[in-house]
């Protein structure tokens, strides 16, 4: 009786363990696309808004790279109907920040549609980690 004990202690510890562990994951995961939709944010607000073309030509690289990441991280299986349009507002913005360019960013109208989409999203998903 006391091994059975000791073999279910055992086997609620490994479980809780693993339980901890992809709640770390998951944690993990959730905080990494915080962080591009972050990245991507501050990346079209100065594509729009700086007058550095060093600085604007670092935002168009970095907002295409994590337009790419996004787009990547998205779930098709699991995430249906919202992945799919997820993926076509991030194809959009991306379309959008090389048809304009570094020198047809600054103050233009389709990437400030971009920038509120992002900022938008960034807001959604900050809330529902609360939830």
């Amino acid at each position: 009786m006391r091994e059975i004990i000791m073999n279910a202690n055992a086997a609620i510890s490994s479980y809780t363990e693993i339980q901890n562990q992809t709640r770390s994951d998951e944690d993990a995961g959730f905080n990494v696309v915080s962080t591009a939709l972050n990245k991507l944010e501050k990346s079209l607000d100065l594509l729009q808004t700086s007058t550095n073309s060093l600085e604007r030509e670092k935002a168009f690289q970095a907002s295409l790279l994590t337009l790419y990441f996004l787009q990547k991280s998205l779930d098709f299986e699991s995430q249906g109907d919202l992945a799919i349009n997820l993926f076509r507002l991030y194809e959009f913005c991306r379309i959008k920040v090389i048809e304009n360019g570094v020198n047809g960013s600054i103050d233009n109208h389709e990437i400030k549609k971009c920038h509120f989409f992002i900022k938008e999203i960034l807001l959604s998903w900050e809330l529902a980690k609360d939830k």
